[in-house]
């Protein structure tokens, strides 16, 4: 029920707090949102005069509703840690006198439409897509350590009960974590957060093998998986869920669910959590161990093309959908990744659009529609959207990664942009130096461009702040992983191998004999060409 007052100012200095203003407030159980009312109005009167039964059967109690009253306003209970990040949302702050906005106490303003925009210099700073560049710097001064010999392994991680059952991850903060990630080499880091496509890549360093994710809200689309026996391969015919290509449900396909929308009308979290737990056991028999979904975006606009991936247009509603999908998957060690993180209200020419706003409306509007299950950590990881918050990224918006999820919500997981697609403005520099973690680049997408980090390493190598923020964004991946169904089949005694199929040799060996005989013709072409020299 609190607000968000971007012009409160709190004891401690800081501006910007949820704010829960003085006054009386009534709270009432009825059949039907109409009956409360009705109840919270006689109990406010008095009597019952004047209230209108939509039904024979409404009941009017004025015992069914209880008021409460808040002597004075409160800036501090709801606001521990929180002040403004996201004034560079609002264009009057940008440009000033830009807009007027639609407010509650004033209806017949923000309709004017804005025909064009000029940027200022400060702004073109996130247009032309220049939030980090990379220099050489020593960091925090603690240094940095990559492909340290410290015999750990990523399941190491794990902990167990006593009678040596799953009892979670290793505490976020536990220095053996350090030690873990000073294991890593500095070309694993790269290609992990390089290629953080429909799969995390393996980390052999720490024992973590290929692991896999894809779409989406409704159900493990057909288009990736195509059914159970997909991601499967002999040498992990070992378990439980292993499915062999000639198995009678091998193709199954998991895109079944109604969408979103239908889903929230039914205001049933309990159905939706249960709706989670099915996914999550389509995630192990797939052997998928992350599904983008849910959809948490708000239907802002009846053209939003992603609508049917959003529940509603209402927030509230929406983080108790998303977060009950979210304990659903997570129950069976299927990991949530919601998605587009945040402000995406259109699907066409999404790419680069800048969204603008009030701090206020996003933090009671969008924002809060993603807050429970990224708080509470049931989303195990995010998918972040195409658009600009402002002119910055969203993707590489540091105030809203780092600042309001990490800092204000506890928020534990991992992000992950959305598809690469070949935008100078959705860049592994800006996003990584961020916390915008790893960018979802795959072959799939053939405007896709693999390669660019890795050949940027001697200057990665130079700017340890940008090799720190490389080691943190990873450590949230790993946090999350070791904490689902990526693990099953591994045991402190498992070593992962690489091994090369026959047809990869082949390849090889084919590749090395026409590279001598290219050689070879080129050596005999020289030869043919160069004249011998006449005799005196």
């Amino acid at each position: 029920m609190a607000s968000y007052d971007e012009d409160a100012v709190k004891a401690d200095g800081t501006q910007g707090a949820w704010s829960l203003e003085a006054g009386d407030y009534y709270f009432a159980i009825g059949n039907g949102a109409h009956e409360a009312l009705n109840n919270v109005l006689a109990n406010k009167n008095g009597n019952e005069d004047g209230l209108v039964k939509i039904a024979e059967t409404d009941e009017i109690n004025a015992d069914n509703a209880i008021k409460w009253n808040l002597a004075d306003t409160d800036i501090e209970t709801y606001s521990a840690g929180v002040e403004n990040q996201l004034q560079d949302m609002d264009i009057n702050n940008l440009i000033e006198d830009t807009v007027e906005y639609t407010t509650r106490s004033d209806w017949s303003k923000g309709w004017e439409p804005i025909e064009s925009l000029t940027p200022t210099e400060a702004m073109m700073v996130g247009l032309t897509d220049q939030l980090y560049e990379l220099t050489e710097n020593e960091g925090d001064g603690s240094g940095i350590t990559w492909g340290a010999d410290n015999g750990m392994k990523l399941i190491d991680m794990m902990q167990f009960d006593e009678n040596g059952n799953y009892a979670g991850a290793l505490d976020f903060d536990d220095p053996m974590w350090d030690q873990l990630m000073n294991q890593i080499t500095l070309d694993e880091a790269i290609q992990f957060i390089e290629k953080a496509g429909d799969d995390f890549e393996n980390i052999d360093s720490i024992q973590l093998a290929r692991t896999y994710a894809n779409d989406g809200p409704l159900g493990y689309t057909g288009d990736q998986v195509g059914g159970y026996f997909v991601r499967w391969s002999k040498d992990l015919s070992e378990e439980d869920y292993y499915t062999e290509e000639t198995d009678d449900k091998a193709t199954y396909r998991m895109a079944t669910m109604p969408t979103e929308p239908i889903v929230a009308a039914t205001f049933n979290k309990d159905h939706v959590e249960r709706e989670g737990e099915l996914l999550g056991e389509d995630g192990l028999w797939a052997n998928e161990s992350s599904l983008f979904a849910p959809g948490l975006n708000l239907h802002r606009t009846v053209y939003c093309g992603r609508n049917h991936e959003y529940y509603s247009e209402d927030s509230v509603l929406t983080a108790y959908m998303g977060n009950a999908l979210c304990v659903g998957l997570k129950s069976k060690g299927t990991m949530a990744e919601p998605k587009h993180f945040a402000f995406n209200h259109q699907e066409a020419n999404r790419s680069g659009l800048s969204t603008f706003m009030t701090e206020q409306a996003a933090r009671e509007n969008e924002l809060r529609g993603f807050m429970m299950c990224m708080s509470s950590n049931n989303a195990q990881g995010v998918m972040t959207a195409f658009n600009r918050a402002g002119t910055s990224f969203v993707g590489a918006y540091k105030n809203l990664l780092e600042n309001i999820t990490r800092n204000e919500w506890g928020y534990q997981g991992w992000f992950v942009t959305d598809m690469i697609n070949g935008a100078d403005y959705m860049n592994w520099r800006d996003v990584t130096a961020a916390g915008g973690g790893g960018t979802l680049t795959s072959s799939a997408y053939d405007t896709s461009t693999i390669g660019a980090m890795a050949e940027s390493k001697k200057d990665i190598e130079k700017d340890v702040n940008f090799q720190q923020m490389m080691k943190k964004n990873i450590k949230y991946f790993l946090y999350q992983l070791v904490q689902s169904n990526a693990m099953n089949g591994i045991s402190s005694t498992t070593e992962i191998q690489a091994v090369r199929t026959w047809y990869q040799n082949a390849l090889t060996g084919a590749e090395a004999a026409f590279a001598v005989l290219t050689l070879l013709f080129l050596i005999m072409t020289i030869l043919k060409t160069v004249k011998p020299k006449k005799e005196a």
